[in-house]
């Protein structure tokens, strides 16, 4: 980080933190918003890896006042003058409070500084299809007696299950895309769950994750199956996921159409 930059947004910061109680220097209004403005445009100058960093060394209560002057009330646009800027930072205060990749239209870099951030690899979506195409091709054999999503099942649980649990496998992005995408796949073409099903589970364990994360289980140890901490939520993983099962829907109507789907949802995500 660029030293200059990082002074220049903590004073910023610290100036905004003094007008907000009424210790405005010279030239700026008591009420302290200009101050917080000039704090944001500061913190807009930085890359977002630097970004990123930034906002994590100041107070949290610092980085909530910046929040509330780009969202007054909730809603987006306080300071308009940022532009893009704006969703540049609201992308990097998720990641750094709630520990989650957010989806607000930021170029794919900028994403997977986010991710690099949060511990994990980058990831794309090229390198997904592969991991996908490697683990179906490897998995080929498919499993005895299910000659529909056999395949769909040896890909998942014998070749992605077992990569993930390596030392910091949880943490690779196309793979942990790849294997949520045969989780769901699978699911929904073995007919334990309706698409529609699978994507409120999917949703659901984001939920899950994000409550944790909001009661300070940052690394979720509270729905860890094995020693690696599980991906943090994620807008492109959760995508992979409702593909996933999109796909599983086409398996199934073409090879397994008689199936009979059970009242509820049978969905075993343990291997995972």
């Amino acid at each position: 980080m660029s030293e200059v930059d990082r002074q220049l947004f903590t004073d910023a910061v610290s100036n905004a933190g003094d007008a907000s109680q009424g210790r405005s220097p010279i030239g700026l209004p008591n009420d302290g918003r200009a101050a917080w403005v000039a704090a944001l445009n500061a913190c807009n100058r930085l890359s977002m890896p630097d970004m990123l960093v930034a906002l994590d060394a100041v107070q949290r209560e610092d980085r909530l006042k910046m929040t509330n002057t780009l969202m007054p009330r909730g809603v987006p646009g306080g300071v308009p003058e940022l532009g893009k800027g704006a969703d540049r930072i609201m992308f990097a205060m998720v990641a750094v409070d709630a520990r989650e990749i957010t989806d607000v239209g930021l170029p794919e870099d900028q994403v997977n500084d986010g991710r690099e951030y949060l511990g994990c690899t980058r990831m794309d979506d090229d390198g997904v299809r592969r991991v996908i195409n490697e683990s179906l091709s490897r998995g080929s054999a498919g499993r005895p007696g299910d000659p529909c999503c056999g395949v769909v099942a040896a890909a998942w649980v014998d070749i992605l299950v077992p990569q993930r649990r390596l030392p910091g496998g949880s943490l690779i992005s196309n793979v942990a895309a790849a294997a949520h995408y045969m989780l769901a796949r699978y699911h929904v073409c073995a007919a334990k769950a309706f698409p529609w099903e699978m994507k409120t589970v999917i949703d659901g364990y984001d939920e899950k994750k994000r409550l944790l994360i909001s009661q300070g289980d940052r690394d979720l140890r509270g729905i860890a199956l094995t020693g690696n901490r599980p991906f943090p939520p994620d807008f492109a993983i959760r995508k992979w996921a409702y593909k996933g099962a999109d796909d599983g829907e086409a398996d199934r109507v073409r090879c397994n159409s008689k199936a009979r789907r059970p009242v509820f949802p049978d969905i075993n995500g343990q291997e995972y």
